[in-house]
């Protein structure tokens, strides 16, 4: 606090703190001038500096330079004021009031009583009510918390798992290299044992010349019989060991890893989207991740920071589409603006379809509600009793709102602020209905910029 940091006034003092503050004089006093001052002034009130002088009403004007005592009352700023205050003729610190309704004290008496009443009225009423407000809110923190700790454990536990699904594959494919090599290449003890061939070799030839000078010693011969086994022992070996040298070096068998740096991409662009946290604030609608079984004219992926924009990247001419995972809610009206962020030549619908509608179908038209921006069509599955209604319209240029009215069973498009009525009436909702979006050329994109409900 402030005051406790504050020094005495006496001159002689200065550098040492005080402890009270005296209301009439305005001035801080220290411990050796109390004494002096109370036997001085012994009807002036004094204050312990224990808490802030502005909580402390003096009774005197808390204005700079103000003296007077607090004797009017201003009804324009609810506060009372000294004479100062009042001045007509206004001068540095002076004359705050002037222009204001003020009154005697005295004549504000009793309106401030009857509001007294009032105000005790309402803390006695309020009082109830903010304590059942302080148990909600600190019954509710008690839920946010628990529900902080169960999604931290729960992401915890989901990363765990992908990591030891990592860690396995990486063994699983260690291993398989080491089994293709061990198979495929030269093994580690062909090398070794080709090593000895040239020692081999050497031995034998040696071994051959010192038969050779004894060959006509008759009581050696058995000897010589044996040695010349053990060369033609040592020939089959070394010939054997050849082999297997030669077949090792002349496979030309390559292994190699995949994926490559493309498929790598995409794979760590993936664990960096991986997962959505999300709360009633949040982006309303989830799109669907593309299936990895689909072709590849029907790949997108869907990226932003609020999973917000939809990309194509398959190949031009097939259509692709993706979907919210959320379902429309009845007895509801929706509202969502797509803003396109890239295209070619607008071959772009945007409409609504059955939640569970596969992307892998050549017939999208025919299970939904679109608007085609090429050439602001209508396509639709009118058999199913939706009523198509063709529109008249100039090209789409920026942003299309969608607004699909779950009562009426009604879906319009209003292009750049201009509304074009009911595209579609009498649509079935027996079905559960979700936003839908479809991109025909590569790199085509859009945004969703806004959802309501």
């Amino acid at each position: 606090m402030e005051n406790k940091n504050k020094k005495c006034s006496t001159k002689n003092h200065e550098e040492i703190a005080a402890f009270i503050y005296c209301q009439e004089c305005r001035i801080y006093i220290c411990k050796k001038c109390e004494k002096i001052h109370s036997e001085l002034f012994y009807n002036h009130h004094t204050y312990n500096l224990d808490r802030d002088i502005k909580d402390i009403f003096t009774g005197f004007c808390k204005e700079e330079n103000h003296l007077e005592k607090l004797q009017f009352f201003c009804k324009t700023h609810n506060t009372l004021c000294c004479s100062s205050c009042i001045i007509k003729i206004k001068r540095k610190g002076k004359g705050q009031h002037t222009d204001c309704n003020v009154c005697n004290i005295e004549d504000i008496k009793e309106e401030k009583k009857n509001k007294l009443k009032d105000n005790i009225k309402y803390l006695e009423d309020i009082s109830k009510i903010l304590k059942d407000l302080i148990n909600d809110l600190s019954k509710e923190f008690e839920k946010i918390n628990e529900n902080k700790e169960v999604l931290k454990i729960k992401i915890q536990k989901i990363f765990t798992k992908l990591r030891n699904a990592l860690n396995d594959r990486e063994e699983e494919l260690l291993l398989e290299i080491d089994k293709k090599f061990d198979n495929l290449f030269i093994e580690e003890n062909i090398i070794k044992e080709s090593e000895k061939l040239p020692n081999k070799v050497k031995m034998s030839l040696e071994k051959v010349e010192i038969i050779e000078n004894k060959w006509d010693n008759d009581n050696e011969l058995n000897s010589l019989i044996n040695d010349c086994v053990n060369i033609e022992n040592n020939i089959k070996e070394i010939n054997i060991i050849k082999k297997k040298a030669q077949k090792s070096k002349s496979n030309n068998i390559k292994i190699n890893f995949e994926p490559e740096d493309e498929g790598i991409n995409i794979f760590l662009e993936k664990i960096k989207t991986f997962g959505k946290v999300l709360d009633n604030k949040s982006f309303y609608f989830s799109f669907k991740e593309c299936p990895i079984n689909v072709s590849d004219g029907r790949k997108y992926i869907v990226s932003g920071e609020k999973r917000n924009i939809i990309t194509k990247i398959g190949k031009d001419g097939v259509c692709m589409g993706t979907i919210c995972e959320n379902q429309l809610e009845n007895n509801k009206e929706h509202i969502w603006i797509i803003k396109i962020l890239k295209t070619k030549q607008y071959k772009i619908d945007v409409g609504v379809a059955p939640i569970d509608f596969d992307i892998s179908s050549s017939t999208y038209t025919s299970c939904g509600y679109y608007l085609y921006l090429y050439d602001l069509s209508l396509d639709s599955n009118t058999s199913k009793g939706g009523k198509k209604q063709i529109l008249n319209l100039s090209k789409v240029k920026d942003e299309i709102k969608i607004v699909m009215n779950m009562n009426k069973k009604t879906l319009k498009f209003i292009i750049n602020n201009e509304d074009k009525g009911e595209s579609f009436t009498d649509i079935p909702i027996d079905v559960p209905l979700s936003p839908a979006i479809f991109l025909e050329n590569k790199d085509d994109s859009i945004e969703i910029i806004k959802c309501e409900k």
